[in-house]
C-alpha cells in the first residue's frame, strides 16, 4: 500500500512538471510570434468568460478589456498578480490560457515601482470587490494594479453606466452608479502612460 500510494504520488509530480513545461513552451511560442518577452512591470489583460458581469464591464468600457494583472518576477518565475478572487499570484504561462479565445493584450508602463512586489504582497488574500468601491477592504483587478504604482496611472472618475445603470445598481446593491469613481482596465490602456506591446482584444 504504502509503495502504490509513493508511485502514485511520483505520476502525479511528473505529470505536473510535464504540463507546466509544456505550458511554459506554448507562452515562449507565443513571445516568439508576438515578437516580444513580457517582463516585470509589464500589465496583461484578458477578456474573461464570466458571463454578465464581464459582458457589462465591456458594454460599459466599450472595449474587451475586462481583467487585468501585473507580470512581476518571482525569484526568476514570471508570474501574474492579479485580484480575480482573492489577491494572490498565478504563473504566467497558466494566466495567458485563460481568457476567451485564448487573446491576450500587454503594455508596459513607462515607471515601474521599484518596491512593486512589496506593493503587491501587501494587498495579498484580499478578497475580489464585485462592487468597485475604492476603497482597501476589497480589491477589483484595476484597482490592485492603480494602487500598486507610486504614480497615477489613471484617476478614479464616475462612469457612465447608460441603459445599464439599473441592472448594475441591483447587482452591486446599489454601491454601483454613475458616481462611483474607479478605475477600468480599458482606463489603464488609454491612460497614455503605457506603450502597446502586443493586443489581441483590439481587433473585433
Amino acid at each position: 500500500m504504502v509503495r502504490w500510494v509513493g508511485a502514485s504520488f511520483l505520476a502525479f509530480a511528473l505529470l505536473g512538471a510535464w504540463l507546466s513545461g509544456a505550458a511554459e513552451r506554448a507562452l515562449a511560442r507565443r513571445e516568439a510570434t508576438w515578437g516580444v518577452t513580457l517582463r516585470h512591470g509589464d500589465l496583461v489583460f484578458q477578456d474573461l468568460d464570466c458571463g454578465l458581469r464581464c459582458a457589462l464591464i465591456r458594454r460599459v468600457t466599450r472595449s474587451r478589456y475586462s481583467h487585468v494583472g501585473v507580470v512581476v518576477d518571482a525569484a526568476g518565475e514570471r508570474v501574474v498578480w492579479e485580484a480575480l478572487h482573492d489577491v494572490a499570484p498565478v504563473p504566467l504561462s497558466e494566466w495567458v490560457g485563460r481568457g476567451r479565445g485564448r487573446r491576450v493584450a500587454a503594455y508596459r508602463p513607462d515607471h515601474v515601482p521599484p518596491d512593486l512586489r512589496a506593493r503587491l504582497a501587501a494587498m495579498a488574500g484580499r478578497p475580489y470587490d464585485g462592487d468597485y468601491q475604492w476603497d482597501d477592504a476589497r480589491i477589483y483587478c484595476s484597482e490592485l494594479v492603480a494602487k500598486a504604482w507610486d504614480v497615477v496611472l489613471a484617476e478614479p472618475h464616475a462612469v457612465d453606466l447608460g441603459s445599464d445603470a439599473a441592472r448594475i445598481a441591483a447587482m452591486t446593491g446599489g454601491r454601483l452608479t454613475s458616481r462611483t469613481l474607479l478605475v477600468s482596465p480599458a482606463d489603464l490602456v488609454r491612460s497614455g502612460r503605457t506603450t502597446r506591446l502586443v493586443d489581441e482584444l483590439s481587433a473585433p
